[in-house]
């Protein structure tokens, strides 16, 4: 239901365009087109984004007024694109607006595999209106309808693997069929409610009470046409699937298509899809199902909006699962009003908020590892505060599987992270990835003690291992601690900084990230 981007650049109106970056991604399939009015992601994720939308096959466009003296800014705005899922964008006015397109920017887009396509340079003539009008014809033909199914099976399965779930399938069912989607147990408690469009205001209860579950085709409800359609599932039993339309009804083959595309979705990714539990909560949460996460939080009345930290703990093997959640459990609920603790395959997922009492909390994980009868079966915990909403718990969580193996490598004895730490990691590899140039640009910090052994050491130690502290640091030395703070001294005398203050520490800690990462390249 959309157009291949190599076929859109042929128009007329992009054809003296120049693709810049992410050429192997022109066969992807172009579905809408939007603009990008706030290109400073700072402000559209504090008061515009949408938390839980993916906008798989959107192109945009954009000149980047907003931010045209702020290379890192573009930057920024190209990586949150790609996180929302845009295929492209279509830059305007180059030489204009932007003085040039920096090949920063060029690069970030090319590591993602994100189109970036330029309209030609110093061009005053160019005009948004004709890209729009021949993107949009051809976006708007009337095209056929007996693919349903396997368009939007095809979108929801090229999605991240979290957003591979029934709701996406549904909100990718919507945008197609421009229709509202309903979707409730045999009760009538809904379990799904996708809105065409988002912000409409209708009031779908009205439909429920009124559907026809046996009409073949839909029946008109004032100004709008329902169909309805009772389906079984393995797993979650009787459900019923309600399409509302406004205006004009879907035909009979739509009709039956939607159901045969909520069958397979719930059947792919479904399976108790209408379960009413905390592990449901958790895992509505991670797969960014916001009316599933919400529909349980209150049946379980669960303030999910109070979520302000996690816990994630990353275990050795599943014969104490049981015992250390269980554990966990007895030891938050002391302290938080709110608190979910649940196992996710092997790892052990625990949200928190509303905070009992006045003090800090922040010494609260690192005690809970320090009295735990089984902190030998724990691999790591990794703690992450200041939490907004259930997106980031989804982010931080995402962050963290994706460098749970690096944790355990870079970092020598340690069991304790922040997600600080998990995004210095993430930091540090990105700089070994941008190549040897910055990798050496970032060594440049420790070169006047590179080459000696004992103080590489002994600062690596200090400062990712031992937390800066030097009693544990002579521990893990087997070295007193007044002979850690000698050789820090003379450390800090060498480099011309203090590694021990925040600002200095925060920095050599991924220097020295850097040089664990390229000594265990070297050595593979």
């Amino acid at each position: 239901m959309g157009v291949k981007l190599e076929e859109l650049l042929k128009l007329p109106s992009l054809k003296e365009a120049k693709v810049v970056s992410g050429a192997t991604n022109l066969n992807n399939t172009v579905t809408s087109l939007s603009f990008l009015e706030v290109s400073d992601m700072s402000f559209f994720n504090e008061k515009i984004g949408l938390p839980d939308e993916y906008y798989a096959g959107e192109l945009v466009i954009g000149s980047f007024f907003t931010i045209k003296d702020d290379v890192e800014k573009q930057c920024e705005a190209i990586r949150r694109l790609h996180g929302l899922g845009e295929l492209g964008i279509i830059l305007y006015y180059v030489g204009i607006v932007l003085d040039d397109l920096a090949q920063e920017v060029i690069d970030v887009a090319e590591e993602l595999g994100f189109v970036i396509i330029k309209m030609p340079e110093n061009d005053y003539s160019l005009r948004y209106n004709e890209v729009i009008v021949e993107v949009m014809t051809e976006l708007l033909k009337q095209k056929s309808t007996e693919n349903i199914v396997n368009e939007v099976l095809e979108k929801t399965s090229s999605l991240p693997e979290h957003l591979r779930n029934v709701e996406m399938s549904l909100k990718s069912l919507s945008d197609l069929l421009r229709a509202n989607i309903i979707l409730t147990d045999d009760e009538g408690e809904i379990i799904n409610q996708i809105r065409w469009p988002r912000n409409s205001k209708l009031k779908l209860a009205n439909f429920l009470l009124s559907a026809d579950r046996n009409a073949n085709a839909p029946i008109k409800k004032e100004n709008c046409w329902v169909f309805s359609r009772e389906i079984f599932h393995k797993d979650n039993g009787v459900l019923n699937v309600y399409l509302v339309k406004e205006h004009e009804p879907l035909t009979p083959s739509e009709c039956e298509q939607s159901v045969e595309l909520i069958q397979v979705a719930l059947n792919l990714w479904g399976k108790k899809h209408g379960e009413v539990s905390e592990h449901g909560l958790v895992k509505a949460i991670l797969n960014d199902e916001s009316e599933k996460m919400y529909r349980l939080a209150n049946k379980l009345s669960i303030d999910v909006k109070s979520i302000n930290l996690m816990w994630l703990f990353q275990l050795k093997g599943p014969e104490k699962e049981k015992e250390i959640k269980a554990e966990v459990l007895d030891y938050v609920t002391k302290y938080y009003h709110t608190s979910i603790v649940q196992l996710v395959e092997d790892q052990l997922i625990v949200l928190l908020g509303n905070y009992r009492y006045n003090e800090q909390e922040v010494a609260l994980s690192e005690n809970f590892l320090g009295s735990s009868q089984f902190v030998m079966e724990i691999e790591s915990l990794a703690v992450c505060p200041r939490l907004r909403n259930t997106t980031d718990v989804r982010k931080n969580y995402q962050l963290i599987n994706s460098l749970k193996e690096e944790l355990s490598t870079l970092f020598i004895g340690k069991k304790h992270f922040t997600i600080s730490e998990v995004r210095q990691v993430q930091q540090a590899i990105e700089c070994v990835r941008s190549g040897e140039v910055k990798v050496d640009e970032v060594l440049r910090n420790i070169q006047p003690i590179i080459e000696n052994t004992e103080q590489m050491h002994t600062l690596c130690t200090f400062l990712l291992d031992a937390d800066a502290d030097y009693q544990k640091c002579g521990e893990y030395l087997f070295i007193h601690k007044n002979t850690v703070k000698y050789r820090i001294k003379r450390i800090n005398e060498l480099l011309g900084c203090d590694v021990t203050r925040i600002s200095d520490s925060y920095e050599y800690s991924i220097t020295c990230l850097v040089h664990r990462i390229v000594r265990r390249s070297n050595t593979i």
